[in-house]
């Protein structure tokens, strides 16, 4: 009885184990098997791409005006919102500085005019007569000079001897000596008397001088350039409008000390539309591109514009570089400072590939999709463009005969996946 029993137990187990077994195959068959996948063929569309972003209008030239000191606002002659023609005064402004340094050049001016005529002025005659008189009487008075120390020289030898032979008293040699001195002092200065008499009278006859006359002239031009610059900065005491425009802002008022800063703000008439956009499309933007340019204010009412400038660095801080546009044929209602909606146009009319919208998944900076490929998910980078109403746009990465996976949420690539059928 004992032996039925153990192969009884026996059966058991292996079945146990055969189901046991049957059922880890099936669940690890279930974990493995091939995911369930929907899958499109990238459709071709013809299409329009454009780039839109808001942007505000600005003037081609925008300017605080102000004059180049520091002043005492005296009128103004405008108000915000007035328009204004280029030339207009806007204000004007008391500076007693430079009234001050204008008045001190007008002196400098005077003063080396007169210098000049001075110099430049030739001798009179009675000055020639007079050193020419005073030249002879030096000379003569040289000639004595030296007449009368020849006649001392000859006393001093006489008396040296006298003196030497014990004939007159050392006192009276004494004197001879002494004024022997005195007229060689006296001649020596006679000499020096006459070469200066002579000088000045040859600086008589040569007068004027074209040195002295060059560098008075030289003196004179400088002054003259100084009281300009100072007639120049009196003129802008008076404000006036460089460009014709709008003034937006008046940032002074009566009795106020204004300077560079500016008395009001000045937009110039002729309107541009700046647009900051993402650096990522410099690729598509080209000079020349036509732009719809629309206010959610004024509803339907847009107008056109054209691509004019591309700003020639990127805003490291934000990522962005800005775009000019000009608008043709602007509206009436388009003001200053007004922000607007742009739709930059890059392509008329270009070709593209269009894949479901869930078919895209975003891996950082990168766009990827899934495509089917031999039973199992590859992973394909694509550029892709801005989303329109089939899905999303794709300019490279992909063609027309891929199969691309519609859902890929939870499938990674390299799973095995399977079609599913449509019923």
């Amino acid at each position: 009885m004992a032996h039925p029993e153990k192969r009884k137990k026996w059966i058991i187990w292996l079945v146990t184990g055969f189901v046991l077994a049957a059922v880890i195959v099936a669940i690890m068959w279930f974990l493995h098997r091939p995911k369930l996948v929907t899958i499109a063929h990238p459709a071709p569309v013809s299409l329009t791409e454009t780039i839109a972003s808001s942007a505000r209008v600005g003037g081609i030239k925008e300017s605080a005006i102000g004059a180049q000191f520091s002043g005492t606002v005296e009128h103004l002659f405008v108000r915000e919102g007035d328009r204004v023609k280029t030339g207009q005064p806007l204000a004007t402004l008391r500076n007693i500085i430079t009234q001050q340094q204008k008045v001190q050049a007008q002196t400098a001016v005077q003063t080396a005019r007169a210098r000049l005529a001075q110099v430049s002025k030739p001798p009179l005659r009675s000055e020639l007569d007079e050193a020419l008189h005073q030249v002879t009487e030096a000379q003569a008075q040289l000639a004595q000079a030296n007449a009368d120390l020849q006649l001392a020289k000859k006393e001093f030898s006489r008396s040296q001897q006298l003196v030497g032979q014990g004939l007159i008293a050392r006192s009276e040699f004494d004197t001879v000596d002494a004024n022997l001195r005195s007229l060689e002092a006296r001649t020596h200065t006679a000499k020096a008397t006459v070469k200066v008499r002579e000088a000045r009278l040859e600086t008589l006859k040569n007068t004027p001088l074209v040195e002295d006359v060059q560098v008075a002239r030289g003196q004179l031009a400088e002054a003259e350039q100084a009281l300009q610059v100072a007639e120049h900065q009196t003129k802008e005491a008076t404000v006036r409008a460089p460009f014709a425009g709008v003034v937006t802002a008046i940032n002074a008022e009566l009795g106020q000390t204004v300077g560079a800063t500016g008395v009001v703000d000045l937009v110039s008439d002729s309107l541009e539309i700046r647009v900051d956009l993402d650096e990522n499309n410099l690729a598509d933007l080209a000079i020349g591109q036509s732009a719809i340019l629309s206010s959610s204010t004024f509803g339907s009412k847009s107008f056109k514009g054209r691509l004019t400038d591309i700003g020639a660095a990127v805003d490291q801080a934000r990522g962005i570089v800005t775009v000019k546009i000009m608008p043709e044929n602007p509206p009436d209602w388009l003001r200053p400072g007004q922000t607007i909606n742009v739709n930059l146009i890059t392509n008329e009319k270009v070709d593209r590939l269009v894949v479901p919208s869930t078919s895209v998944l975003r891996q950082g900076s990168r766009s990827v999709v899934l495509v089917l490929q031999d039973g199992h998910a590859l992973e394909k980078v694509v550029l892709t463009r801005p989303a329109i109403e089939q899905g999303i746009p794709i300019s490279a990465g992909l063609t027309s005969v891929d199969e691309v996976i519609v859902n890929p949420s939870g499938i990674s690539a390299g799973d095995a996946v399977r079609v599913q059928r449509r019923r």
